[in-house]
């Protein structure tokens, strides 16, 4: 999937996405929402995956998931 597809699919704009994507702002909880509909990914899923990773690990991006659709570029 495209930024400009996932753009399209979860209703952001280009600057929402840059910003979330940079970690300039954190998405609110239905715009998270969003990007995981778009990606044809449970909110439950990914909120599992996200704690997977220990506070001192890096912060895994939605690309380095295996969801379908999850590859962004």
């Amino acid at each position: 999937m495209t930024q400009e597809e996932l753009i399209e699919k979860a209703d952001l704009s280009r600057s929402q996405l840059y910003y979330i994507e940079s970690g300039k702002t954190t998405p609110r909880l239905p715009t998270i929402h969003s990007i995981c509909t778009a990606l044809g990914l449970s909110f439950v899923d990914f909120v599992h995956y996200i704690y997977q990773y220990s506070p001192g690990s890096a912060t895994p991006s939605i690309s380095s998931m295996d969801a379908p659709g999850a590859t962004i570029g």
